[in-house]
């Protein structure tokens, strides 16, 4: 049985505020033998099957599943073991980057398995962090409302449609907040590494007033409304899940090139249950979850013997351009040093800043 509750966690910025953790609680199938928690970026519509079926291998692990923004993930994670505190045995996150980092600074425990084993090489770091996902950032439009946007395949493209019909975009698109959310702040930051346009198009953004979110869901709700007419650097798999129920509808896989995500596991160093994290990941990897992760959970499966639209099979099959796959390792931490931080986010509320 799932129970749902709201928590309350704060974080280690003191500049920023406490935030609303979702809590959803699963009953061991079994005989109770221990309490497996998670602290997720992705929602629990997303994880309900994969949960079941895990709990289906393993009916002693009852599951605490705790649902939070990327940034929150990172400092309630980091701030439960500098703080001595009982907290999450896994934590899964499409924030590469802040995975890395917890990695690089003492809070991962190593996992070792023949599923582990066997990944590819881009998807596990040190047996420490693990990918499991392999997801595209695409553009979302409502087509019924904005047909022509149907035209707009590139950044550049979509920066001079802000740029020359002002008109009916002004206040009617979404992206990230980097500021605000860890996987925004990966996505910009890699965007600026890839792209010359990037930063055209983040003035352009900011001219027009864009809508700044936390999450891919919030993104595309507001697109479904009509709020929205466009939204930039959404998650595909939460995109392709939507449009799938809503024929108004349409995702773009920009032509330029598409950033490819991979959502990342990581056993948590002071795990109080460290071996059902490590049979959950395990279970993330294998052929039974991966087919699950390009089914009901519409995650994008990485896995090669896996087919479906949602597989990277699928994905490189839809994709008009360049798949540039973000890569799992040290240089992740590129953006994450202090000053370079610093220097993305002032260029970015620059870009932001109504004149």
């Amino acid at each position: 049985m799932m129970r749902r509750l709201v928590l309350v966690c704060g974080l280690l910025l003191a500049a920023v505020p406490a935030a609303e953790a979702e809590l959803y609680t699963f009953d061991a199938k079994g005989v109770p033998e221990r309490v497996l928690t998670i602290y997720s970026s992705a929602d629990m519509d997303r994880m309900v099957q994969l949960i079941a079926a895990y709990q289906a291998e393993n009916p002693g692990d009852a599951v605490a599943y705790h649902e939070l923004d990327t940034l929150d993930l990172y400092h309630r994670a980091r701030a439960d073991m500098d703080g001595g505190r009982p907290g999450a045995d896994l934590l899964l996150s499409s924030a590469m980057d802040l995975q890395v980092k917890l990695v690089n600074d003492g809070y991962a425990r190593a996992h070792a398995s023949a599923a582990t084993d066997s990944l590819p090489p881009w998807a596990n770091w040190r047996n420490e962090a693990f990918g499991f996902t392999y997801e595209p950032a695409v553009m979302l439009y409502n087509k019924a409302l904005a047909p022509k946007l149907a035209e707009v395949t590139t950044r550049f493209e979509l920066a001079r449609h802000l740029t020359f019909d002002v008109g009916y975009l002004r206040h009617r698109v979404v992206t990230y907040d980097p500021e605000r959310s860890g996987l925004g702040f990966l996505f910009g930051t890699q965007d600026a590494i890839r792209s010359e346009d990037f930063w055209y198009l983040a003035r352009s953004l900011g001219d027009m007033e864009v809508a700044l979110e936390t999450s891919s869901a919030a993104m595309i709700d507001k697109v479904a409304s009509g709020e929205a007419l466009l939204a930039y650097n959404v998650l595909g798999s939460y995109a392709k899940a939507r449009v799938r129920d809503n024929p108004d509808l349409a995702i773009t896989i920009p032509r330029d090139y598409c950033l490819v995500m991979s959502r990342i596991a990581v056993v948590a160093r002071d795990a109080r249950q460290p071996q059902a994290a490590g049979r959950f990941i395990d279970f993330l990897v294998s052929r039974r979850g991966q087919t699950l992760i390009a089914g009901p959970a519409s995650l994008y499966a990485f896995r090669e013997d896996i087919v479906g639209q949602s597989t990277a099979a699928g994905l490189r099959a839809a994709a008009q351009g360049p798949l540039i796959p973000i890569h799992l390792g040290p240089g992740l931490l590129v953006y994450l040093d202090r000053l370079k931080r610093r220097v993305f986010l002032d260029r970015w509320r620059r870009a932001m800043a109504r004149e």
